[in-house]
């Protein structure tokens, strides 16, 4: 019983070090989020409305810092050139762990960036024609699959590039199933051949879609994830179906190594209080980021991105092009 007192007294007094070292750090200036995409995409449309919340939190200017370019290196870039004194953090999504495999960061990302808190973890589909699938005759992923394995290489699905996070994904969805792979630009080039009928299958996130969905040119036919989504109930999931594929992009906000912890630990509170914001929860439910849950800041976290980095180190090497092994013996 003694015992048990002395570790419960020290595990309180171990908490109320750890509050009172956060409650020291009091940000005095501007707080900058850089965002490695461009404004209006879905990475800024994300970190905004956060960045506002936490300008009211915290009581001090946050700034969403655009730096566009070469898939998200040069804000990488530009982070790592910041100094590490808690008033620079950055967006960040698995996308540029696959960057950083691939040998297109000055540095090492594993090990100079850190993902503090995951803001978002939305659900990728396998999206469909809804000329195609009348044609084809299908009206699931059941039904289409079945349709896939007895005319191999007859159903077409619209690619962007196969080393990024869409590529890794759908690879998972369609293993053992021939398909055509078409390649496109870009995903509104892709989302005209769904609706025109040129291209079949499409994977992407269902805010990206939203209004094709709602006028019935694209049919959202698989979700990538453990259990139907609530805003699309008939649509069935990788989960149900036996498909091995539950990727789907999410959006983190990482510190450069070296960022005093007070800072990352006081950040993290602010974002923590933000989630509770009607704003924010009706800005995550409008988007569908609400369907799955993200990881608890901490340990938690730690734990998923290493399982993230390995799972995508796993893929760029059956790809070919893994150039930097974080996991090599």
């Amino acid at each position: 019983m003694k015992k048990l007192v002395c570790l419960l007294m020290a595990l309180v007094m171990v908490l109320a070090m750890a509050t009172a070292a956060s409650a020291e750090w009091k940000f005095e200036r501007k707080i900058d989020i850089v965002c490695p995409w461009g404004v209006g995409g879905g990475a800024d449309s994300t970190i905004r409305p956060m960045a506002q919340l936490l300008q009211g939190i915290l009581g001090v200017p946050v700034e969403v810092v655009n730096v566009e370019g070469a898939g998200g290196v040069n804000g990488i870039e530009y982070t790592y050139k910041q100094p590490a004194d808690g008033y620079t953090f950055m967006l960040g999504t698995q996308s540029l762990f696959m960057q950083d495999m691939q040998g297109a960061t000055s540095m090492d990302f594993k090990t100079e960036f850190e993902c503090i808190d995951v803001l978002v973890h939305s659900i990728n589909i396998i999206a469909a024609s809804k000329k195609s699938m009348d044609r084809y005759g299908v009206t699931n992923w059941s039904e289409l699959s079945k349709y896939i394995e007895e005319h191999p290489y007859e159903v077409s699905v619209g690619m962007l590039t196969a080393t990024g996070v869409d590529g890794a994904s759908l690879a998972q969805a369609v293993a053992g199933l021939d398909l055509l792979e078409v390649s496109y630009a870009g995903g509104s080039e892709v989302n005209s051949a769904l609706v025109g009928g040129h291209c079949d299958l499409a994977i992407c996130g269902t805010d990206e879609i939203s209004g094709l969905i709602e006028s019935g040119d694209i049919i959202p036919i698989l979700a990538l994830c453990e259990n139907r989504m609530s805003v699309f109930p008939d649509m069935e999931c990788s989960a149900e179906v036996g498909v091995d594929s539950f990727m789907g992009p999410w959006r983190g906000v990482f510190a450069k190594a070296g960022t005093p912890q007070e800072a990352i630990d006081a950040l993290v509170a602010a974002i923590e209080e933000a989630r509770a914001d009607e704003s924010w929860q009706s800005f995550i439910h409008n988007a569908a980021y609400d369907e799955r849950k993200v990881p608890a800041p901490g340990e938690e976290t730690k734990e998923f991105v290493e399982s993230e980095y390995k799972m995508l180190s796993d893929y760029l090497q059956e790809q070919g092009v893994l150039s930097k092994n974080y996991y090599a013996d």
